[in-house]
């Protein structure tokens, strides 16, 4: 080796010697043996790309110095080569390795000698996992949360009882094996990690089926029911107190919902208030500020339409207050890790932001300030923030949309191939359907999970391509057909936290009740005629279609039928059904059903032709979505020359030619971090 090179590679050592390196580090540690050949690698060899290969190994190493120290160098090598990677190096150092303070120091001067986003406490949004769809959350389990320390990611898989968990750091993902019973009655919808991390409370119910919390380490050693009452019918915790001396959580007891602190001692139950809860909101957040003084939580509050407030009050229930109040829609996400603010969720702007409101003794000080513009409606998968304030969170954008194409509906051949069309809202609309006129497609938009504000009714037009958005004063809209007018919209819907069946404008929005909670609505020509099937519907079975005169009250049965899915005939006098595996139509006045159609699926859609010569019969939950053209009037069906993969939903339009059709291809589920999201944080200890 030449003398120069001897030289340079002894300076560059010194250097990293200087930066930290332990003078008597064991020669057989593997990782600081790794840490040296990439430094060769990049100061002798010249290879910056293959020094960075090497880093990566090092950074990956239980030895949190090198790993450190790997990072450091790699995000300088980057810095060499003029790439952006530079600083998500530094920005992992300062996050991820606190603990090596000479280190997290010289990033931090990298950091700002790079100058931009994250320089000196600029929010960076960070995404950490392109495919997140193991990483809990409500759709695939219990909710799952960051823990306290910040390093996992943690729920219970609900087949087994183990703790499953994402460790943050490396990427990888382990299980704690339940070693204790589990059965079928364990539910763990909700859980509560200790502050420690060292054990679990959950929900769950008794054999009897009354409900019951239980916690227990995380390896299932240690179970215990701490409490179960009867007539008690959920009991569902949010938190640990700081001291593990007390669960927060709602119990449901008949109407009643109680905010309560249950003894981790003795199962004993103190109830601080009453949160309201409406069937079509997601259940609240709640939780204790980081010393344990105070309560803060979510409750949906009366009005029309009802909005959503943050509350705050001291531990034992006394001097509640509305934090940050505002007509909109506000959810709690949680307390700073230094307890001094609060953090929420809010559409008060007219898109979901996050929003933040200083806390000094339990009181409000000041105005809410806004922290990130267009969060999106991420409520449900917020998991948490680790101790520096990085705030980690899933996203779950649907995959699909709308398509139009064009068909002949004598001989069922495809004119026009389905096309998709540009939509405001990613994903599949829900439930399309055309107007009377056929000018305009009515169908449910989502910007995000099933929950508050989600589903927005859309008018696209079909001579323009435009979306206009309705606006009602109602929450969980769903079900919806055209009024025979074509100038409102039947649906159903939740108004104060009370469900029932509404008019709604689609000019100006506004909102009539027709009935009280009732599915699939159907208003008949004469205006005062309304079919629906009985609330709640039990899917696969039992159900009765029935007819209401609005002007009356009076109600009376038309037919048995399997699905609450079934049409109305153009006319208002016959309504299409599915029994015993048979598509029927009836007479609204009732009478003997006449088949039209048997098919090898377990449910159809079925939807009559402006015209009501045909039904339209599209298999559901079949391994392709067959449509068929029924005659309404009895005959041969015929099968349309139409496959479109993961079709959701078919409408024809009233000219029996065109059709929009929503397909639904899943969703694609991220894990991302805002870093330096809360700057000038001071920890609690």
């Amino acid at each position: 080796m030449k003398p120069a090179t001897l030289f340079l590679l002894a300076g560059l050592l010194g250097a990293a010697l200087a930066a930290g390196f332990p003078a008597n580090q064991a020669k057989d540690d593997r990782a600081e043996v790794a840490l040296q050949a990439a430094l060769k690698k990049e100061a002798v060899d010249g290879d910056l790309k293959g020094a960075i290969e090497l880093y990566k190994k090092v950074a990956a190493s239980t030895n949190r110095a090198a790993a450190a120290k790997a990072l450091l160098r790699m995000g300088q090598c980057h810095e060499k080569l003029g790439s952006a990677e530079a600083r998500t190096a530094y920005q992992r150092v300062v996050r991820d390795f606190a603990d090596q303070a000479e280190i997290v120091a010289q990033a931090r001067v990298r950091l700002a000698a790079l100058g931009g986003p994250g320089a000196a406490g600029g929010l960076v949004a960070r995404r950490v996992l392109t495919d997140a769809s193991g990483v809990g959350g409500v759709l695939t389990g219990a909710d799952w949360v960051l823990t306290a320390d910040g390093k996992y990611i943690r729920g219970i898989d609900w087949d087994t009882g183990d703790v499953v968990q994402f460790e943050v750091a490396s990427g990888q993902t382990s299980r704690i094996t339940n070693r204790g019973p589990w059965s079928e009655f364990e539910s763990a919808h909700r859980q509560a990690f200790s502050r420690d991390g060292k054990q679990i409370a959950y929900n769950s119910y008794t054999k009897d089926w009354f409900a019951q919390l239980r916690i227990r380490n995380l390896d299932g050693s240690g179970l215990r029911t701490l409490y179960s009452e009867k007539g008690v019918a959920n009991v569902v915790p949010f938190d640990w107190s700081p001291d593990a001396g007390s669960i927060l959580a709602i119990r449901r007891r008949n109407a009643a919902r109680e905010l309560t602190l249950i003894s981790t001692a003795d199962g004993s139950v103190r109830v601080l208030g009453s949160i309201t809860l409406s069937p079509w909101t997601l259940v609240p957040r709640a939780s204790f500020s980081p010393d344990g003084r105070f309560v803060a939580f979510s409750s949906l509050g009366e009005g029309s339409p009802p909005h959503g407030d943050v509350f705050l009050m001291t531990a034992d229930g006394r001097n509640e207050a509305v934090v940050a109040g505002h007509p909109a829609e506000d959810q709690l996400l949680a307390w700073t890790p230094d307890g001094r603010s609060l953090v929420f969720l809010s559409d008060r702007s007219g898109t979901w932001d996050i929003w933040t409101v200083h806390i000094t003794g339990g009181k409000q000080q000041g105005e809410p300030e806004l922290l990130k513009k267009d969060f999106g409606y991420h409520a449900p998968e917020v998991l948490g923030f680790a101790p520096d304030g990085s705030f980690y969170y899933k996203t779950d954008t649907s995959l699909g949309g709308l398509y139009n194409g064009a068909v002949d509906l004598e001989t069922g051949k495809v004119l026009v191939p389905p096309a998709p069309v540009t939509t405001r809202y990613t994903g599949p609309p829900d439930q399309p359907r055309w107007s009377p006129d056929g000018r305009n497609l009515l169908y449910v938009s989502r910007r995000g999970y099933f929950g508050p504000g989600n589903n927005i009714l859309t008018i696209r037009s079909a001579a323009t391509e435009e979306e206009r958005f309705l606006s009602p004063r109602l929450r969980g809209v769903r079900n919806i057909s055209w009024a025979p007018d074509g100038r409102s919209v039947i649906a159903l819907g939740f108004e104060e936290g009370r469900g029932g069946i509404f008019r709604i404008d689609t000019e100006t929005s506004a909102i009539t009740r027709l009935a009280d909670g009732r599915w699939a609505p159907k208003l008949c020509p004469d205006g005062k005629t309304l079919v629906f099937v009985p609330d709640p519907p039990i899917i696969g079975g039992g159900q009765i279609i029935r007819k209401r005169n609005l002007d009356t009250g009076e109600e009376s049965e038309v037919v048995k039928t399997d699905m609450y899915d079934f049409d109305l005939s153009p006319d208002g006098r016959e309504v299409v059904f599915q029994l015993d595996g048979a598509v029927k139509a009836v007479s609204l006045n009732g009478g003997e059903p006449r088949e039209l159609f048997r098919g090898s699926a377990q449910k159809y859609d079925l939807r009559w032709t402006r015209d009501g010569r045909y039904i339209i019969v599209q298999a559901r939950n079949a391994a392709s979505s067959e449509i068929w053209r029924v005659p309404a009037q009895g005959g041969t069906p015929l099968k349309l020359d139409l496959s479109v993969p993961k079709m959701e939903s078919f409408a024809l339009h009233p000219d029996n030619r065109r059709f929009a059709v929503s397909v639904n291809e899943g969703s694609k589920s991220e894990l991302w971090v805002l870093e330096n999201f809360l700057p000038g944080l001071k920890v609690v200890k």
